[in-house]
Order: C-alpha cells, then sequence, then structure tokens
C-alpha cells in the first residue's frame, strides 16, 4: 500500500511539473508586454524550423540563431533596467538573476556565433533553431515577472526539454517538406557538381 502511495505521489509530482512547464507556452498572454520579443521567437523558429532546418542546421543557419539569442539578450537588459529607473522593480536576488539571465542569452548567442563561425561541430545542435527557441522562451516569463523563478518551474524547463526536442523532431519526419527546402537542395547540389 505504501508503495502504490508512493508511486502515486511521484506521478502527481510529475503531472505537477509538466502543468507548470505547459503554463510557461502560454503565460506570454499574462503581460503583453512580453509578446513584443515572443512573437519574433515564435516566428522565427517556425520558419527556420521547417523552410531550413528541417534535416539539420548548417553553420549558417546556427549563426543567425545565435543573433537572435543577442538580440533578446538585449531586450531582456533594456526591459529590466526601464524596470529598475521606474522604480517597478527592486534591486536584490531575483534582479540579479533576470540580469544573469540576460547576461547567460547574451553571451551564449556570442559563443555561438564565434564558434560557428570557427566551424565548430558541436554549433549545429547548439545553434538550433528549437535549441535557441526553447532557452528564450522558457526564461521570458520569468525575465518578464509573468513566472516566478521556482525550483520546480526550473526543473519542469530541464525536465521537458527532451520532450520538446523530439516532438518536433517528429513534426519536421512527418510533415511535408516544403518545396522551398527541396527547391534548396536541389540548388545546392547543382553548385556542387
Amino acid at each position: 500500500m505504501a508503495f502504490w502511495a508512493g508511486v502515486s505521489g511521484v506521478l502527481l509530482w510529475i503531472w505537477g511539473l509538466f502543468v507548470a512547464w505547459l503554463s510557461i507556452f502560454v503565460s506570454p498572454l499574462k503581460n503583453l508586454d512580453m509578446l513584443w520579443i515572443i512573437v519574433p521567437i515564435w516566428l522565427s523558429w517556425f520558419f527556420a524550423e521547417f523552410f531550413q532546418e528541417k534535416k539539420g542546421t548548417s553553420l549558417g543557419n546556427a549563426i543567425s540563431n545565435g543573433g537572435i539569442m543577442i538580440w533578446v539578450g538585449i531586450d531582456w537588459t533594456r526591459y529590466l533596467v526601464r524596470l529598475l529607473s521606474d522604480g517597478t522593480m527592486k534591486f536584490g536576488w531575483l534582479a540579479s538573476a533576470k540580469f544573469l539571465f540576460a547576461v547567460a542569452a547574451t553571451v551564449i548567442g556570442l559563443l555561438i556565433v564565434i564558434q560557428g563561425i570557427r566551424q565548430k561541430p558541436f554549433i549545429h545542435f547548439a545553434g538550433r533553431i528549437r535549441v535557441v527557441t526553447y532557452m528564450l522562451l522558457m526564461f521570458s516569463p520569468v525575465v518578464y515577472g509573468v513566472l516566478p523563478l521556482t525550483w520546480n518551474v526550473v526543473l519542469a524547463m530541464v525536465v521537458f526539454f527532451p520532450a520538446f526536442y523530439y516532438l518536433i523532431e517528429l513534426i519536421d519526419y512527418y510533415a511535408p517538406t516544403p518545396k522551398a527546402y527541396e527547391e534548396k537542395t536541389e540548388q545546392s547540389s547543382k553548385l556542387l557538381k
């Protein structure tokens, strides 16, 4: 009996993490200021994922995706400075954590750009649009103050990243390849001949 109570407790906890994770995706509706940065992230993800990176990420795409991270990191910083300067947010551990996320996004973006230019192989994964998008979508609600920074939220982000990644992989696999992608592939093969 105690075993099943423990199992049901773990399953309820995992369900709670899943619900917290799903709430991250709908949280932009709670703060319309956040849409200013979220909508371009979603649009760049959609078009890059299904029209450029359907079968992998080129170094050029990875470098562009690093540029998106840099832009979002700068925007997060702009937003946080505005909150501090108008007195809406007080400087403390939470503000420091949010600035740390902004700096991390900018630095990771710069590293992706620099290592992409250096043609480092790991950039094909680290600079993939779904990886970049996931990080930005997960932390934007925290930076904008829509979601609290709790261990459950952070744990949900980490635990469900593989689900997000492979769900998109599955959609890519079954979705028809756009004609624009096929044309690009044909042009590339003609240039190589």
